[in-house]
């Protein structure tokens, strides 16, 4: 199923992450989860908070340009990665919103599977991620946008079979890349399950898409993480396809002038 995402500017989520700032990651129990992004190896992990929840993600898009949405790295991502084991290195982002109906939004490999977990099931990762989020945020810096890095022996550690690439087992796909996913076009996908309250019935699979671009997620080569759609670029033939219409109508118009 596709889910239509309208755009959003890179400084309406600056002005928004401004505005309702915190320091610990949101947890979704409370409704309406913080994105968070993670990166681990076999020896430890770094996480961090976007600032972003669920709801301004979604209802704070602007309907003009393609989603673009950027996060720089900081110091101590830099300093991790410097010594992390690339071999086994993999990173996602996730958020979960487990009041009601549940919502979980989480980067995939495509293609989105056509067979879906049960809603008891999603349920359950939801409450996975604010157990997660329980380990991280003690150890958090009070400061807006905080981000920690632990060694794997931690409870905070994103690496750990109670989470991980897949939330514990408890996804039928693995949510995390690695530092190939590094442009648009290499990109991991980007998609929102919904799971009724109750129930047994199937979950569904919403991928992000702007209009009919998916919404891809990518750690670039300076460690940026990036959320964004990019429209196509013109192949060379279709460049040249255009310049002849456009000579033609020039020519047309010359013609009916003339006339």
């Amino acid at each position: 199923m596709k889910f239509s995402l309208k755009t959003l500017a890179a400084a309406v989520v600056m002005a928004a992450a401004a505005t309702g700032a915190q320091a610990d990651i949101v947890a979704g129990n409370g409704g309406n989860g913080e994105l968070f992004f993670n990166i681990w190896d076999a020896n430890g992990s770094y996480t961090r908070g976007l600032n972003v929840q669920v709801t301004s993600f979604e209802s704070g898009l602007a309907s003009a340009g393609n989603v673009d949405m950027m996060w720089t790295s900081d110091s101590l991502l830099n300093t991790w990665l410097a010594s992390a084991d690339v071999s086994t290195l993999k990173w996602n982002v996730v958020a979960n919103d487990t009041q009601g109906a549940n919502r979980l939004l989480t980067t995939y490999t495509a293609p989105e599977k056509a067979v879906t977990k049960q809603n008891d099931v999603i349920r359950s990762a939801g409450i996975a991620v604010t157990n997660f989020l329980g380990a991280v945020n003690p150890l958090m810096s009070n400061v807006a946008g905080a981000s920690v890095a632990v060694d794997s022996g931690s409870t905070a550690y994103a690496g750990k079979t109670a989470f991980r690439d897949s939330v514990g087992g408890l996804l039928d796909f693995s949510n995390a890349g690695t530092l190939a996913n590094s442009s648009f076009a290499s990109g991991l996908g980007f998609m929102r399950i919904d799971a009724l309250a109750t129930g047994t019935a199937k979950s569904v699979y919403n991928e992000y898409m702007d209009g009919t671009t998916a919404v891809n997620v990518w750690l670039d080569s300076a460690n940026t993480l990036h959320i964004g759609a990019v429209a196509a670029v013109p192949e060379p033939s279709e460049y040249a396809m255009l310049l002849a219409g456009l000579g033609m109508i020039g020519f047309m118009a010359r013609r009916n002038k003339r006339a």
